[in-house]
């Protein structure tokens, strides 16, 4: 799994050979995260401020998203 940001008390990450549509995982001591870059959110636990805060971060930074799971979801890239 790579790590991708961490914020206050939370961390996003990203996992290998992951089902479409692209997407990253959100850890915090309360649950986790699916967050896809079309904004679609599997929440089991994790505060709503956190989901928020992580939204801005992918939105911002979808580049970086995209790409960390180009690497980790290609075998010819890893």
């Amino acid at each position: 799994m790579g790590k991708i940001y961490t914020g206050n008390g939370w961390l996003i990450k990203m996992h290998g050979n992951e089902h479409p549509p692209i997407h990253v995982h959100v850890l915090h001591p309360h649950g986790k995260a699916a967050i896809a870059l079309d904004g679609e959110v599997h929440n089991t636990g994790v505060p709503i401020k956190v989901i928020a805060e992580a939204v801005v971060w992918i939105t911002a930074n979808s580049g970086i998203v995209e790409a960390e799971w180009e690497k980790m979801n290609n075998p010819r890239k890893r």
